[in-house]
This record gives structure tokens, C-alpha cells and sequence, in this order.
């Protein structure tokens, strides 16, 4: 039995929806809603899960039982809340049909305020006929017979996972969580007319363990010895001990899928301490986890999730675990992306749905890439994405902006090891690591020419460091080492370095405009630098006396303004460029008597001490032309001081010195 139509209208958030769920050769493709947070997914859905608990009560009285509740209980109240906005009525219809026609189509209803029959059936084409009510009557139903509700029970997995499922991980203690004792195996009684199979699930650990052990318990035979000492089986049959050996291994590899290797079950012997299950690795029998609960949260939670469907289907019929292909019903997962890694989104989820293609898939998702996923493993047609609140139809189009997301976030993954891979290249010297490209190559100058001056010689002996020297990821300079190195990612690195020993010392250095950077990296009551352990160290530039008025200064100010402002020649005879400071503007980023005007408006006023650069949406241009920037670039500046040409061939470089004092005390620290 699958669902074949959903249609809504003033539910919630959804003024009005019609959804004909897709099937393809008598096989019913996943279904993914999508959509912003309040535009109707889950409550779409919960009118889906309702239906079921209606089915199933028609002919097991403690379907609708929930925790101690006994008796008759809705899984969904009626109530007038959910009326759109602005509306008298609403009412949700789901129709099941039996692709095998053994069963007859069940409507389902859910409404609420003022509507007719006559009305319900002109907005609703096709809907049922079957059911009728009073105008103002608060209703619901599903038209099921108990003989038909057994067969549906009897033969199909129906179940639910909602966004609050939850596994419990081995270190959680037993005080904070309800816990059954399921290391041993048990008889489990079954009781005719009782619910088995609970719709909603949730907690599944220990039942799936309970099952597990059962699992490996029937695909293992007794052995004996015949007359000439040879190893046979003994009180089972082969065929069987294949069959069901089966039906191992299908659990298994769904675990190999979710763990990333292939894994087999185990059992610990009974005087063993811990766990009677584990995991092992195939290719050499080593325990990978010691116990199911040892599992992460993200992996319990889909091993749970899949071998849960396959318990219930087991339960059904011990064949559909050998067949996994064979197992019909209807399985709705709210928020399937909960808990999981981009890898296990992308590229497991959609491998673990393909295992069931005879399961009707009902899925609610914010994670692009797990829609990704699921193009690469169906193809375009292979599943569909209604978009809430419209119920919308997606097209294979709209997948460019997923693919956008997921181009950022392999970007950032590979950024983050183009870093690590550039600090862990270079071993011998103290490594001095800088915030923005240019910050190094400023130091390095001072460096050159404060080292040979007689008058620093303490400073500069005994010392000896190297810059972690890099460009712009779109620099036009050859250089190995191509990185964006903000403020955000120098702290990200320092503390992960800082989580392990270092082969020798690495400080890092900030500009001091960042309030959040300067507390994280700056050192403490007074201390000149902060040390982090196994090696690493970290500072913000010193203040030179001539800034104190204005501390939140970065590395160009430590040059005086006159070496700031310093013009260079272009290549047009009456333009020169140089850099700005923002008080050299008025707040509307004017300088008349200048003759420019910035840009970037937010940077100008009397009190600012911005450098102000030609990049894009900072340019500075005459007032009569703003077709020409007058604002030399950073990179300029720096790659000309680093190099000593005119007109920065004498430079004075005295504030960097307190940089290279604070060096010196870190390059003799011994305190790691």
C-alpha cells in the first residue's frame, strides 16, 4: 500500500497543495520536500504520519497508545490554530492505493472549521466519496476495514523518525538516560491483536542490538565431526545457514557503507567484559567498535534508521531481510540530515535509500548536498523535490545553486589543508605566521635592514625564525604558497596547532583593528605575548608611541603618516597614487581640499585611521573624474618597501623593532 496523492489546503503555512506522488514502473521513486524553516514541511508530513496511526487503529486498539496514555488517543489534535491565516476552514486528504489491487484504495481526512462535503469535493478533484460530515463538525478518518488495516500491518513497514530521535553514545551515563538491559539474548513473547511494530521511532539502539544478536544467532550453524574426523553441520540445514547468512551480511554492508570500510559483526564470549557484540574490519579481523552505543551520534543514528526498517520488515517476513530489494511500505524521515557529516549526507544516505526501491520515501531535508547526493546515485528522474510552501516541483536546474554550496564548502575544505600543508612544510626555524598577505613582507623589510644596524645587534643575535611567506590566492606573483589569510583563519589555525606538540616554535601575529582577534591572541595582564602550549605563541603588533590615541591599528601603522602618504608616479604624467587614511575624508568620504573622494564611506571621518587602498569598492577618485583611482594597493606598497625601490629606499623602520624584541623573549622561552 503507498500513498498516491496528498492535498492540503489552509494547513498552516500551506494556503494550498496537490501533490500526485510519482512512480515508475510500479515502483514508487523518493519523494524530498524542501523548503525554509515555517514554510509547512513538517506539518505537511504530520498529516502523512497521522494517517498511518488512523490505519493502524483500525485493527490494533493500542496503536494510538502513546508512553503510560492508554486508550483512544489522536497522534494530531484537530484544533483551529492551524487555520491559515485569514481563513474559515482547512483540511488535509491522503489516498492509499495497493498497486496489486488486493486491497481497496483508503482515503484519509483531516478537518477542521466551517467547509461541506459539496465544497471539500469541488476543491479537491478526486477526492473521496466515502466520507461525509457535518458542516462545522471538527473530523477525521480513514475509511480502513480492520481486515484491511491487519493486511497493510502484515505485510508493509510503516514507520516514522522525527527530528527528535535521538541514540544514546556510550559515554552518557545511565542516571541521564532511561537504559535496558539488552547485552544477553533474549525469547521475545509475540501477542496476537498488539501493535508490534511502534509507527514512531525512536531510541532504537537497544532493540536493534536485541535483533542483531538474533541476526547472527540464525546464521550460524552447529558443527560435528563425521566418521573420518571431517567437520560437518549438524541439527540445521545448509541451505538455511546460506539463506540466513544472507541476511548477515545485507546488515552488515549497510554498516560498511556508513563506516566507510568493509566491517563484519562479532560476538564477544560470554565472560568477556563489556559488550557481547562488536565490529571488526574484514581485512584483518581488528575490532573498529566495541559496542553498537560506541557508534558516533551521526553514525548510530543511520545504522538505527535503516536497520530498523529492516527489522521491521524482518519481522514481517524473515525472507525480506535476505531481500532487501522486496521490502514494500511507506517510511517518513523528518529532517534526514540530522546529526550527520557532509559525507555521510552525500554520499551514504543515497546509497542506503537505493537498497529499498520497493520503500515509498518521504523525506524532508535542508541539506543541499544530500540533494546532490541523491541526483548522482537516481539521475534527475530517478526522484522528485517539491519545494514548500507552494508544493512546487523542482527541476533539475535548481540544482546549480546546490552545487554552488557544495563548491564553497569543498573550497573551504581544501583551504583550510593548503594551510596546514604550507605550515608543516617548513621544520627547522621558528616559524613566524602573519594576518594577510602582506604583513609578512612588511616585518621582512625591517628585518633586512634593522638586523645589519650595529645599534639592534642584541636584538637579532642568537635568533633565527623564518616567515610563513605567501600570496593572494589571485595574486599575479609565482610563488608555491597561495592563501587568504584573514583574522578569523589566523586564530582557527592557532588554536588547532596548539592542540598538539609542534617540532618547534610558531608564533602568530595579528593586526590589532579586531577586538575578538586581540583578546584571543593577545597576552594577558600585561604579558607581551600569550603562550598556548607545545610550542605555539601569539601576539598583536605593538603600539608605537606616536598611535596610542589610536591603538586599533594594523601593520602600515607603524609607518608615520608622511610614509604612508608617499606618492608614487604612474603612468599618466599628472596622476599619482598613494595610500589614504580615513581622516582625511569627511564623514560623506569628501576631501575638497585633495580634490578625491573615497568610495567606501563607512572607513572616512575625522576620528578614523583606515587605510584606505585601490581595491574594488575602496577606490579613491578625483572629484571631476571618477574614472581614474587615485589609491595605491597594499600590495603595492608592500611588494615596493620589501624590494627598496624609490621612493621607499629609506625607510624608517624603528616601531617594528618592539616586534622583533617580542620575538627574541618568545625564541628564548623555554617554557613549552
Amino acid at each position: 500500500m503507498y500513498i498516491r496523492k496528498i492535498v492540503s489546503k489552509n494547513l498552516g503555512p500551506i494556503k494550498e497543495i496537490q501533490l500526485s506522488l510519482p512512480f515508475e514502473n510500479g515502483t514508487p521513486k523518493p519523494v524530498v520536500i524542501v523548503g525554509e524553516n515555517g514554510t509547512g514541511k513538517s506539518t505537511l508530513i504530520s498529516n502523512v504520519v497521522d494517517s498511518f496511526y488512523e490505519i493502524a487503529g483500525a485493527a490494533y486498539p493500542d496503536a494510538r497508545k502513546h508512553g503510560e496514555i492508554e486508550g483512544y488517543e489522536f497522534y494530531k489534535t484537530i484544533t483551529p490554530i492551524e487555520i491559515h491565516v485569514g481563513e474559515k476552514f482547512l483540511y488535509s486528504y491522503i489516498k492509499y492505493e495497493s498497486l496489486s489491487g488486493e486491497i481497496p484504495s483508503i482515503d484519509y481526512v483531516f478537518k477542521c472549521g466551517r467547509i461541506s462535503n459539496e465544497e471539500f469535493r469541488q476543491n479537491c478533484n478526486d477526492c473521496s466519496q466515502q466520507i461525509s460530515w457535518t458542516d462545522d463538525e471538527n473530523f477525521k478518518h480513514a475509511t480502513a476495514s480492520k481486515e484491511d488495516a491487519e493486511k497493510i500491518i502484515s505485510s508493509d513497514v510503516i514507520c516514522y523518525f522525527g527530528p527528535d530521535r535521538y541514540e544514546k553514545p556510550s559515554w552518557l551515563g545511565n542516571q541521564y538516560y532511561e537504559t535496558t538491559d539488552y547485552e544477553h539474548i533474549t525469547v521475545k513473547p509475540r501477542f496476537v491483536g498488539k501493535m508490534e511494530l511502534p509507527i514512531l521511532v525512536n531510541g532504537m539502539t537497544s532493540k536493534t542490538l536485541q535483533w542483531l544478536l538474533d541476526v547472527i544467532v540464525d546464521s550460524r550453524g552447529d558443527i560435528g565431526t563425521d566418521e573420518q574426523g571431517g567437520l560437518r553441520l549438524e541439527n540445521v540445514s545448509p541451505a538455511d545457514i546460506m539463506s540466513l547468512g544472507v541476511a548477515r551480511k545485507n546488515i552488515e554492508q549497510i554498516m560498511s557503507n556508513i563506516i566507510g570500510e568493509e566491517v563484519y559483526f562479532g560476538l564477544n564470549f560470554r565472560n568477556a567484559h563489556g559488550s557481547r557484540f562488536n565490529i571488526k574490519r574484514r581485512r584483518d579481523n581488528s575490532v573498529i567498535v566495541h559496542s553498537l552505543d560506541s557508534l558516533s551520534t551521526g553514525q548510530s543514528a543511520l545504522f538505527n534508521m535503516f536497520a530498523t526498517i529492516v527489522r521491521y520488515a524482518d519481522t514481517i517476513n524473515i525472507n525480506n531481510s535476505i531481500h532487501l530489494s522486496e521490502i514494500s511500505g511507506v517510511v517518513v524521515v523528518d529532517e534526514i540530515e540530522l546529526h550527520l557529516h557532509s559525507i555521510l549526507q552525500r554520499e551514504v544516505l543515497p546509497k542506503l535509500i537505493a537498497l529499498f526501491p520497493k520503500i515509498q520515501f518521504i523525506i524532508t531535508t535542508h541539506s543541499p548536498l544530500f540533494l546532490l547526493g541523491m541526483e548522482e546515485q537516481f539521475g534527475t528522474e530517478g526522484f522528485e523535490i517539491y519545494e514548500m510552501p507552494q508544493g512546487l516541483k523542482i527541476n533539475a536546474e535548481r540544482f546549480s545553486e546546490f552545487q554552488k554550496a557544495y563548491t564553497y564548502l569543498t573550497n573551504t575544505q581544501q583551504y583550510e589543508q593548503d594551510i596546514y600543508d604550507a605550515v608543516s612544510n617548513k621544520q627547522d626555524k621558528m616559524l613566524i605566521v602573519t594576518e594577510g598577505t602582506t604583513d609578512w613582507k612588511h616585518m621582512k623589510a625591517a628585518y633586512n635592514k634593522l638586523s645589519r644596524m650595529p645599534e639592534y645587534a642584541d636584538v637579532f643575535t642568537d635568533i633565527e625564525f623564518e616567515f610563513l611567506e605567501y600570496e593572494p590566492k589571485n595574486g599575479s606573483q609565482s610563488t608555491k604558497v597561495r592563501l587568504e589569510m584573514g583574522n578569523g583563519q589566523l586564530v582557527s589555525l592557532c588554536e588547532n596547532m596548539a592542540k598538539i606538540m609542534q617540532k618547534r616554535k610558531m608564533v602568530f601575529i595579528a593586526d590589532r583593528d579586531h577586538n575578538e582577534t586581540n583578546k584571543k591572541l593577545g597576552g594577558k595582564d600585561g604579558s607581551e605575548f600569550k603562550k598556548w602550549g607545545n610550542n605555539v605563541y601569539s601576539f598583536i603588533l605593538p603600539i608605537p608611541d606616536f598611535r596610542t590615541t589610536t591603538p586599533e591599528i594594523c601593520i602600515e601603522h607603524l609607518y608615520s603618516d608622511e610614509m604612508i602618504k608617499t606618492e608614487i608616479e604612474t603612468e599618466n604624467p599628472n596622476v599619482k597614487r598613494r595610500l589614504y587614511m580615513g581622516n582625511e575624508f569627511d564623514r560623506r568620504g569628501y576631501a575638497a581640499s585633495l580634490g578625491v573622494v573615497c568610495e567606501k564611506k563607512a572607513v572616512c571621518g575625522p576620528e578614523k585611521i583606515n587605510i584606505i587602498e585601490g581595491s574594488t569598492g575602496e577606490r579613491v577618485t578625483l572629484l571631476d573624474n571618477e574614472n581614474i583611482n587615485v589609491a595605491l594597493s597594499k600590495m603595492t606598497f608592500a611588494n615596493m618597501v620589501l624590494e627598496e625601490k624609490p621612493p621607499f629606499d629609506k625607510v624608517d623602520f624603528k616601531s617594528f623593532v618592539a616586534i622583533f624584541e617580542v620575538l627574541k623573549k618568545i625564541y628564548l622561552d623555554n617554557d613549552i
